[in-house]
């Protein structure tokens, strides 16, 4: 975890995960207490650094549905268990738990598939695309976003 904190009047502006998703917008923000702008390392100007590969990989997908598979049986394997170390009138909630979890993770993982394979995602990556590159014609926010370290 990483804090950022204000250059300005030192708040603590943010925490994040360095691994974290990348959102795409507008990285430039402004300190609510003293107004000084910075860059969100968490955003990025998608035109840029380019459409993100990985998010139209399928086999990532169809190792999330098998992951999610796996589950929904070790959750039905358990409902099975006479005795699975609690008290009877829990015996169904970790079963219940654990397939509905991995149902999650099979029906996002078929979702996400569809998505990329219908042109969806790249529909959606497109505009983010197009957006960004409206907010680069403006001078202004390019140079700023330059003066502020953000790299092109």
């Amino acid at each position: 975890m990483t804090d950022l904190k204000c250059s300005g009047c030192g708040k603590k502006l943010l925490t994040y995960d360095n691994y974290g998703f990348k959102r795409y917008k507008s990285p430039l923000k402004k300190c609510k207490k003293c107004g000084k702008m910075y860059i969100d390392p968490r955003c990025h100007e998608i035109a840029i650094e380019g459409m993100p590969s990985d998010e139209f990989s399928v086999t990532s997908y169809l190792f999330l549905i098998i992951f999610g598979g796996l589950i929904v049986w070790r959750g039905v394997y358990l409902f099975k268990r006479i005795q699975i170390g609690v008290p009877d009138e829990m015996q169904w909630f970790m079963p219940a738990v654990f397939i509905i979890m991995g149902a999650v993770c099979v029906i996002g993982g078929i979702g996400e598939i569809i998505f990329i394979k219908t042109g969806g995602k790249t529909r959606k990556f497109e505009r983010l695309r197009i957006e960004s590159e409206e907010r680069l014609r403006d001078n202004s926010y390019a140079e700023l976003l330059r003066d502020l370290g953000y790299k092109f």
